[in-house]
């Protein structure tokens, strides 16, 4: 009969999720896993399998969390619920916020060296999430009369919206601070202003 596990296995992934969030996949050695989460290594293999088990289950968790931000806010507004993102991302925060390390999904592109195809498969489904979202608060501002935009104008603009995205969060990782995509983020919602239809 199986021992039932002695700790919460939601507290665990959280905790190790903040753990390669600030130090990637793989700069975070199992025992820097065991300090994070207060779990021995034999009982995260028990429970995940092998190391890459638990940063899939932390990938996992992140996504679950961008989907109430880019689901929840970006993709049911229009052209402000963007730029309220680009400023909110580029913000000043607090000294320990994991948010000075970037994205998790982003960091996880710069820092794994041999993605397995499940961390390809999260990478690319995140991905996705963001560009839907884009695509969603375009179409939005159009149907609203913000700006006008054919499907393939809108598809472009949501493009150019993700690679800015994942090039001011790889900005971030790189200067350790959430302000280092201050000034992208500025340009940005510039430029995301003059798609506005002028009155």
């Amino acid at each position: 009969m199986a021992r039932p596990r002695s700790f919460d296995e939601d507290t665990v992934v959280d905790a190790a999720m903040v753990a390669f969030w600030r130090t990637g996949f793989d700069d975070t050695p199992i025992n820097a896993l065991e300090q994070a989460t207060g779990v021995k290594r034999i009982s995260l293999y028990n429970a995940f399998g092998d190391k890459e088990g638990l940063f899939l289950a932390a990938l996992d968790r992140y996504h679950l969390g961008a989907v109430e931000v880019y689901e929840g806010t970006v993709a049911k507004g229009e052209l402000d619920a963007i730029q309220n993102l680009f400023k909110a991302m580029s913000a000043p925060a607090d000294s320990d916020a994991p948010a000075h390390s970037g994205c998790l999904m982003v960091n996880t592109v710069l820092d794994v060296r041999r993605a397995s195809e499940e961390v390809k498969e999260r990478i690319e489904s995140y991905r996705n999430l963001l560009k839907r979202s884009f695509v969603s608060a375009l179409t939005n501002a159009r149907s609203s009369g913000q700006m006008i935009a054919d499907d393939q104008l809108l598809n472009q603009r949501a493009t150019y919206l993700l690679g800015l995205l994942w090039g001011a969060l790889a900005m971030i990782r790189v200067e350790g601070n959430t302000t280092a995509a201050k000034d992208v983020a500025a340009v940005g919602n510039a430029v995301i202003d003059s798609w506005r239809i002028k009155a």
